[in-house]
């Protein structure tokens, strides 16, 4: 079989193997090949599972799945849709992505995992790296190598060195644990650094950052960028809940919570030496929010307006100076959120 391949290029590269792009000389067409060691495959009994599973939960959001087998050197192989924009995690590169883009992508997802749940498949390995970019932009969940029906009849001892345990619920301390709402938690975990980018997760190690999620401290649910409006954050909040049951339901339940927020405008932030600019374009004009401090808590708001940064002009109902930080800190949030939100124009 490995003589029909012609490797192309290394997509990525994990605990459970690697993907190449590759052409199929026989067809003549380009796919993803995912190449598995026999040492990595979870259940010996079946090494195609994670092929039959994404067969099985065939939808426009889960990443279509075309043939497995075995390489000439024992790996296994799955051949999948080749998708040219790569992974999620490669689009944000640990930084947050607007906020229309986010709340896209985590429809899709849901849409994908609710087909998923219907089925009665778990995925237990939501991550950006998991959520593929499809060729007209739509997410499509990938990688179902730790979805298996029958988990507990399996030896995992193959997963003693795989430790992503950034996405993993606070109940679930073995991969028998996982339901539904395990998941849920895992998408609360994703739109979570979909909005904040990485920067707002501090470095632990693995029990710091179990004993905080058990907590509820991990991550931190009070911690937001100010332009993220307060009807987000509870969403978030909700899914990212210690107590399972105080999660969404479903991911249906979830999705449709999403579909009513609104979220009207994608603001850029910028740090600067003394303080915070944030920009945002839409219809026709380009809107400037400045938080600046001039020393001795001395604090600044100026918000502008117009068809460029040229023709910037400022809107003095809605400038303040000489207020404390705290002062500015809380009129930035409400303008900025006033705008996501559709409150102001």
């Amino acid at each position: 079989m490995g003589a029909t391949f012609e490797f192309k290029k290394r997509l990525g590269s994990g605990y459970f193997g690697e993907v190449w792009k590759v052409r199929d000389t026989g067809l003549n067409s380009t796919f993803a090949l995912k190449l598995i060691p026999p040492e990595k495959v979870i259940n010996p009994n079946n090494f195609y599972q994670e092929a039959q599973t994404l067969k099985a939960a065939e939808h426009d959001n889960i990443v279509e799945v075309y043939e497995t087998g075995e390489m000439d050197d024992g790996r296994v192989y799955v051949k999948m849709e080749f998708l040219t924009n790569g992974s999620l995690e490669d689009e944000a590169s640990g930084a947050y992505i607007p906020l229309s883009r986010a709340k896209k992508l985590m429809i899709d997802l849901l849409r994908g995992l609710e087909h998923a749940h219907s089925k009665k498949i778990l995925h237990r390995d939501i991550k950006p790296a998991n959520i593929m970019i499809g060729n007209s932009g739509e997410g499509k969940l990938s990688d179902f190598g730790l979805a298996l029906p029958d988990i507990n009849k399996v030896d995992v001892s193959v997963l003693k060195k795989y430790q992503y345990w950034m996405h993993l619920a606070p109940e679930v301390t073995s991969l028998s644990d996982y339901d539904s709402l395990s998941d849920i938690y895992s998408c609360g975990m994703t739109l979570y650094r979909l909005v904040n980018g990485d920067s707002f997760l501090p470095a632990l190690s693995i029990g710091e950052m179990r004993n905080k999620a058990l907590e509820g401290k991990f991550p931190n649910r009070k911690a937001y960028r100010d332009f993220i409006p307060v009807s987000l954050k509870r969403l978030i909040n909700r899914a990212l809940n210690v107590e399972p049951t105080d999660r969404f339901d479903s991911a249906e339940e979830m999705r449709h919570a999403l579909e009513k927020i609104e979220l009207n405008h994608n603001w850029v932030e910028n740090k600067l030496a003394n303080g915070f600019r944030w920009r945002s374009s839409q219809g026709g004009k380009l809107i400037q929010l400045l938080k600046t401090d001039n020393g001795k808590n001395n604090w600044e708001i100026e918000l502008s307006q117009g068809k460029n940064k040229a023709t910037l002009r400022r809107i003095t109902a809605y400038c303040y100076k000489g207020i404390t930080k705290s002062e500015a800190e809380k009129l930035a949030k409400r303008i900025l959120q006033e705008y996501v939100t559709g409150k102001r124009k």
